[in-house]
């Protein structure tokens, strides 16, 4: 019977010693390993926090000690310790074990926190009201995986600076990655400090004199502390945290689970913020992911855990959108690419290694990066931001007003659009045709194929005002021939006539009304199927096509609330037919994590759900009439 077998809560791990210690972090890494290559998840960031982890909740005790996680990907070693091994086997399926934490599984659990950088705005809000309510305990950011790249941890640093909490402990998780390389000032700051060879040499020589003096006991260790301290303070540059006023104690070997002790049991003593400086290895004890020099397997499928490659390779939109891009950029010299820390998943790393001029990886700052882009516009250049849907959302405020608000010629390439599966609630796409739709200048468009994302891909590249394209997370046949022409803006096409129902559907969702449309041929109703690809602006055809047809079904992968629905709606009720309208969309909800084919279907939106709804909107429509 392993160690790991024996723990079913943080207290479970305060009673080893250090040998068995050393086996559980032994037996942690390959149970991770296992049961990624079976589910696929997020491997890497937490091989590089096992070490961390156990020392986090042998100094402190959660829940009385809150410890809020930071891109909540790295925080699967958490779970595990905290009595939820045995859930892993339904990793990110449906009804399993989420991916990131999640309050309903467990009260270690504080925040469903997938999204980068919140995690000292959380820890700073914990900390104060338990100070005002006089509640004890100490509170832990744990951010890293580049997180500190992002806007709102600048923010919150300042503020944790001003109120000068004390008990707030602040760890930075400094594998020197997100996704890829993190970038920027602060990365680059962080970096010189964990290489700086002077603090290094001085600590060993200074141990060394030490072991020689009359000192015993705590007095001897207090004393090297002492030394060390300060002649770190002498030979390194004073950190970005000492200016802002915030404790700085590094750096810490983040696989060295003692000294991680060491340091977090004085930090958890000061009566004052501190931020302890941790550098870890991210795929640390994993080879295939130390020797990984694109992502570190970051987020993987199922995969062989002897070689670490992926059990099948399909080809995605992702994949397509990527070759599109560099044929554009070989013939358009104004065309240049940004991404937000995501370069591999968003299918830029070739356009990278291609064009590196061209090439801009702003960090985890979505904000800036679509500023940055409404700037490279206004001086002549084509910028196309490359985002995740969930992601581009924080954004929302700079695409109104720094981009559409001057009818920048600004590509917004939205991938992961629509239910994307098991990654939950925070990664769903279900929202981007609502909050896009309402902004003025915007032209938003949702293809329906690998084909119709390069044809619009060069209709928003030829245009000079912004343009949103969102297609989902998939695999595709093929990759077409490129260049693909470019489709006309506003312009849907009709798949199939029919008289009984016209059913108009965005996206993905096309497909499925089209198999829809052919099993209702069977059952003697006669359905048109358009395809709807241009949500802003419509087709004026359509108040023909409503016309023309007794019933309107509108089908999309997005929340009916603002959506593509919504807009039927408005486009046909000025003249006086949005009573034909049906709606089929998702719900006004977060959706949990599972297969995407799944939830599609549990919502109506696979083709035998389209299929009900049209014939029950078709026959009721009848006995109206009669």
């Amino acid at each position: 019977m392993g160690i790991l077998e024996t723990i079913e809560s943080p207290a479970d791990v305060r009673r080893l010693d250090q040998a068995r210690l050393t086996q559980l972090a032994e037996e942690v890494r390959s149970f991770l390993v296992e049961q990624t290559s079976r589910s696929g998840g997020h491997l890497s960031p937490n091989l590089g926090v096992v070490e961390l982890t156990l020392a986090l909740h042998r100094v402190f005790e959660s829940p009385k000690d809150a410890i809020v996680w930071d891109t909540g990907h790295q925080a699967y070693v958490h779970k595990i310790i905290t009595g939820r091994a045995r859930d892993f086997a339904r990793l990110r399926q449906a009804g399993g074990l989420s991916g990131y934490p999640s309050r309903k599984e467990s009260e270690h659990d504080l925040v469903e926190n997938s999204h980068a950088s919140t995690s000292l705005s959380y820890a700073l809000g914990i900390a104060e009201a338990r100070l005002r309510k006089g509640v004890g305990g100490h509170v832990v950011a744990v951010i890293g995986d580049g997180a500190l790249t992002g806007g709102m941890a600048y923010e919150a640093l300042n503020q944790i600076a001003h109120l000068q909490p004390p008990n707030l402990v602040i760890v930075i998780n400094d594998n020197g990655r997100s996704y890829a390389p993190t970038v920027g000032g602060l990365a680059r700051h962080l970096s010189q400090l964990r290489v700086d060879p002077r603090y290094e040499r001085i600590k060993e020589e200074i141990s060394r004199l030490l072991r020689d003096l009359p000192l015993v006991g705590s007095t001897a260790d207090q004393a090297a502390y002492r030394v060390k301290e300060g002649l770190k303070q002498l030979l390194q540059p004073s950190t970005i945290f000492e200016s802002l006023g915030i404790k700085y104690a590094g750096l810490v070997d983040g696989h060295d689970e003692p000294a991680l002790e060491e340091v977090l049991s004085r930090s958890k003593r000061l009566r004052e913020p501190v931020v302890v400086h941790v550098v870890t290895e991210k795929g640390h004890g994993y080879g295939p992911a130390v020797d990984d020099e694109v992502d570190k397997l970051h987020g993987v499928s199922a995969f062989d855990p002897l070689t670490g490659r992926p059990r099948s390779t399909e080809l995605t939109y992702t994949d397509v959108f990527g070759e599109a891009l560099m044929t554009a950029a070989t013939r358009r010299p104004e065309v240049c690419a940004i991404t937000a820390a995501m370069a591999s998943s968003t299918g830029l790393l070739s356009f990278a290694k291609e064009f590196p001029d061209r090439f801009f990886d702003v960090g985890i700052c979505e904000q800036h990066a679509v500023t940055f882009a409404a700037g490279l516009a206004l001086a002549g250049m084509h910028p196309v931001v490359c985002i995740y849907s969930t992601f581009l959302a924080r954004a929302f405020d700079q695409t109104i007003m720094d981009v559409a608000l001057h009818k920048l010629p600004v590509v917004f390439v939205i991938d992961r659009a629509g239910v994307t599966g098991p990654d939950g609630s925070s990664h769903h796409g279900v929202f981007d045709l609502s909050y896009l739709r309402l902004i003025p200048n915007l032209k938003v468009a949702a293809p329906a194929d690998a084909t119709e994302l390069c044809a619009l891909l060069e209709t928003a590249l030829a245009s000079d005002g912004p343009i949103a394209i969102r297609y989902p997370k998939g695999p595709v046949p093929s990759t077409p021939d490129l260049p693909v022409e470019p489709l006309p803006v506003g312009r849907w096409e009709e798949l199939r006539k029919g008289s009984d129902a016209v059913i108009f559907a965005v996206g993905r969702m096309v497909e499925v009304a089209r198999e829809a449309a052919e099993r209702l041929e069977v059952q003697n109703l006669s359905c048109a199927v358009v395809n709807a690809r241009w949500i802003k602006p419509m087709d004026p055809r359509i108040t023909d096509w409503a016309r023309s047809h007794p019933v309107v079904i509108t089908v999309e992968d997005n929340v009916g609330t603002g959506g593509f629905g919504g807009a039927v709606l408005e486009a046909l009720s000025s003249h006086g037919l949005a009573g034909r309208v049906r709606m089929l969309a998702l719900p006004d909800a977060f959706l949990p994590h599972g297969k995407a084919s799944d939830i599609l279907k549990e919502h109506g939106l696979d083709a035998a759900g389209v299929a009900r709804a049209v014939y029950e909107a078709v026959k009721g429509n009848v006995r109206t009439e009669t």
